[in-house]
């Protein structure tokens, strides 16, 4: 059974991916800290680690160099806020991947099983089988972030618009994803409401409103189902911890 090392400061979050990962499958290690997750992974046989950049002993993106420079072999998932810059950083100096904040549990463990070899059994090698994903899930999806915060978009009108029923997109999103299309709107609701609250003093009317949500009650119920706390609370949390070394973009 595969171990990941999990490097996080937020102890909320760290519980969380912790409980996450075990739940698929995976030995777990955590640490709350950079030099403690560095002395762990000199210490233990690790198999991937997960590390966000925000840690207030030394620089994510400083835990990472050191990371790559002694498990060379060890693939390197980063966690962030939206940077692109701290994307490409990150990409410079060996990660495997960078996962934009909040993060999703079924999208970090299909990653995770990407990268590591993983429980799910003998006949797929310990990871997923690939799907490949056909042009109507690509057509979906690019709808979805192009017209999230269109209030009336729903699946008829993109079936419609793509020549096909709605039952049958329905089908196929749920086959390919393992997602409704509700649910996968949501989501792009949600990440976009993220960037409004690390980096704007919207209220949480106005952020629910340019995000396509009918009304701030349902952006916060919506938000806490997906990210577990309120929009509220988590830009309190982003202000109130520092953050990554790197220029926006």
């Amino acid at each position: 059974m595969p171990t990941v090392l999990v490097i996080d400061e937020n102890r909320g979050a760290l519980d969380a991916i912790g409980r996450v990962l075990r739940s698929a499958g995976f030995k777990v290690a955590l640490a709350s800290t950079g030099r403690e997750g560095l002395r762990l992974a000199q210490h233990r046989t690790i198999d991937l680690v997960v590390a966000d950049l925000r840690l207030a002993d030394i620089t994510g993106m400083e835990v990472l160099k050191r990371l790559r420079q002694e498990l060379v072999d060890i693939p390197v998932i980063v966690t962030g806020l939206a940077s692109t810059a701290s994307a490409l950083e990150a990409g410079k100096l060996g990660a495997a991947d960078y996962v934009e904040k909040p993060v999703f549990p079924d999208r970090l463990v299909d990653i995770v099983r990407s990268y590591a070899p993983g429980p799910s059994g003998p006949d797929t090698g310990g990871t997923k089988p690939p799907v490949r994903a056909n042009s109507q899930i690509i057509q979906t999806m690019r709808v979805i972030e192009e017209r999230y915060a269109d209030a009336s978009l729903h699946v008829g009108a993109v079936a419609h618009d793509l020549g096909v029923s709605t039952e049958h997109l329905c089908r196929v999103i749920k086959r390919q994803t393992g997602l409704t299309f509700v649910m996968l709107l949501r989501r792009a609701r949600v990440r976009a409401a993220c960037r409004l609250l690390q980096t704007t003093t919207l209220s949480m009317k106005e952020i629910a409103g340019r995000v396509g949500f009918s009304s701030a009650s349902r952006f916060d119920n919506d938000f806490k189902s997906v990210c577990g706390v309120s929009p509220s609370a988590y830009r309190a949390d982003v202000w109130r911890q520092p953050r990554p070394c790197t220029p926006s973009s």
